[in-house]
């Protein structure tokens, strides 16, 4: 996903130049600034050079900066679902883990990122539950 924004004046950014990016960045009226959310999420500066590999326990360690994680964007403009949307895979997991007492992988096939709106496996989710 991109998000995509239009300088209707000029402007100074405060930080993003010079050869450590910490310098200001002067943009003109009319210019055409894009991030990737993908490709920022994928910076091995931040998650490791595994950075594109599916690795959930990269949580466990990698704790990014203000900025440097924004799945529903950020900022007065972020995701008005955001809170809804966590609030669903909060109650739909822990529902999961009081009823079923391990879950493991049944999917042979190397996970593959199938993205769009969001991201997602592209060949589904093959798993194992055992009941409590």
């Amino acid at each position: 996903m991109k998000l995509f924004r239009v300088a209707l004046a000029d402007t100074k950014l405060p930080l993003g130049g010079g050869p450590n990016g910490t310098s200001p960045v002067y943009v003109r009226a009319g210019t055409v600034l894009a991030t990737s959310f993908y490709t920022l999420h994928r910076l091995p500066s931040i998650w490791g050079s595994d950075a594109a590999e599916f690795k959930p326990e990269r949580w466990y360690t990698v704790k990014p900066k203000p900025w440097e994680y924004v799945p529903f964007g950020g900022g007065p403009r972020a995701c008005v679902g955001q809170q809804k949307a966590l609030m669903e895979a909060s109650y739909v997991i822990v529902r999961v883990l009081q009823e079923y007492s391990n879950i493991e992988s049944r999917d042979e096939r190397e996970w593959t990122g199938h993205v769009q709106m969001t991201s997602k496996s592209a060949h589904g989710c093959k798993v194992s539950l055992t009941q409590k």
